[in-house]
């Protein structure tokens, strides 16, 4: 466990970093308008629709850990390459696209292999699990996350001090570390299976097929296709637009500030989980952190103050890390062993790929219109998405027992 939640918390500081760093560098060094900030913030995440179901793939036929070491140095690479690059000119939209696909290929091949490791780091001693351990398990994993990426943000804020170069190095030190604590959960090697001798389509419709027939499952993924079209597209483009106008001359700190205030918000919704447990109704949880959702994107959409949205950003931070919870510990328990990294990888794709189109379409409406209107539609559609999944009623009939399984 301590070794899982160390290479955790080690890719998250480099994501946190990433978060701040990439948009403010498109923003503030290289000068691009909202459209192509949109292109931009895509780029890191449109390698998903082709790569993530193939590291879903990879991480059940090869072992997960050595692929999610794998994964961690050629994020580093990256980031790497492009501290070089800085160190003779400034890049130009080509190059930070190319920057933002090159980390979303590698980060399509992470996220299944490293989220695959939980089962592995809730056994007991002989080798068995409970619903309860797990979830206790994927709690701490998103504690790692959140505070690994906290950690990364209050890194970024001294951009104006530090410089990008600095930080960029910082990345490219800690993932190294991360791969590290990840390769020494490394299973033994273990003789072929019938697996590992099928083709990767194969394995892929394998994992569809899974996914579909569980009601529960399917209804989740769809609902984490919306939440990242709408959800994560708006906060990737909307809210270092709104920093910039409401920060002004500061406004690199100022957009720190609303990505620490979100984070504090997760890690305060994470460690009161951790306390209190997800219940034994997860479906339900996530149906009403949806309705909350809506709420707070139209409270923004209203133009608070600057404090005001400081806190309205915590509050959706807290929302958001509820919802993660549940929908990861839902997957955990639901996804059959040897088709658990292809399930994630599934659930992944369609939060984060939907993503990519969310941050485009997101980036084409703020250019045309304000980004409060934005956010305005977002929380919109966010309150008939809750209206329909909620008459399905598919997920929100998700009961845990608490038995022990394999």
């Amino acid at each position: 466990m301590r070794q899982f939640l160390l290479g955790y918390s080690g890719t998250s500081l480099a994501t946190g970093l990433q978060v701040i760093l990439l948009p403010w560098i498109a923003v503030a060094v290289v000068g691009l308008p909202a459209l192509h900030l949109g292109w931009v913030q895509a780029s890191v995440l449109l390698p998903n629709l082709v790569f993530l179901l193939f590291g879903g793939a990879l991480a059940d036929r090869r072992d997960a850990a050595a692929v999610a070491a794998l994964a961690c140095v050629g994020l580093a690479l990256c980031h790497a390459g492009l501290l070089l690059y800085f160190s003779y000119r400034i890049p130009n939209l080509a190059l930070l696209l190319l920057y933002g696909a090159s980390l979303g290929i590698c980060t399509a091949f992470l996220q299944p292999a490293r989220d695959n490791l939980v089962q592995r780091s809730a056994r007991d001693r002989e080798g068995q699990t409970s619903e309860s351990r797990v979830q206790k398990t994927v709690t701490w994993m998103m504690l790692a996350q959140y505070g690994g990426q906290a950690g990364g943000m209050l890194l970024a804020s001294r951009f104006d001090q530090w410089g990008v170069q600095l930080l960029l190095g910082i990345q490219v030190a800690v993932l190294s570390i991360a791969a590290l604590f990840l390769l020494s959960l490394r299973k033994k090697a273990a003789p072929v299976s019938a697996e590992e001798e099928k083709r990767p389509h194969a394995l892929i419709l394998e994992g569809l097929v899974q996914t579909w027939r569980r009601p529960a499952l399917r209804e989740l993924i769809a609902l984490m296709a919306f939440n990242g079209f709408v959800h994560i597209g708006v906060f990737l483009v909307v809210l270092p637009l709104l920093a910039a106008q409401y920060g002004g001359g500061r406004g690199v700190s100022y957009y720190a500030t609303l990505q620490l205030a979100f984070i504090a918000g997760t890690v305060a919704a994470t460690v009161t989980m951790l306390h209190r447990g997800q219940g034994q109704q997860p479906g339900r949880g996530i149906l009403m952190c949806l309705l909350y959702s809506a709420a707070l994107l139209v409270a923004i959409s209203f133009g608070p103050t600057p404090l005001g949205l400081i806190l309205l950003c915590a509050c959706w931070g807290a929302v958001a890390a509820a919802a993660a919870a549940l929908g990861r510990a839902i997957v955990q328990l639901f996804a059959p062993a040897e088709y658990r990294s292809r399930i994630i990888s599934i659930y992944q794709l369609a939060l984060f790929g939907s993503a990519a189109l969310g941050a485009l379409a997101a980036g084409v409406l703020s250019e045309f219109a304000a980004p409060l209107t934005t956010l305005l539609w977002a929380g919109i559609l966010s309150l008939l998405a809750f209206a329909l999944v909620a008459w399905s009623g598919a997920l929100r009939r998700v009961e845990l027992g608490g038995g022990e399984s394999r």
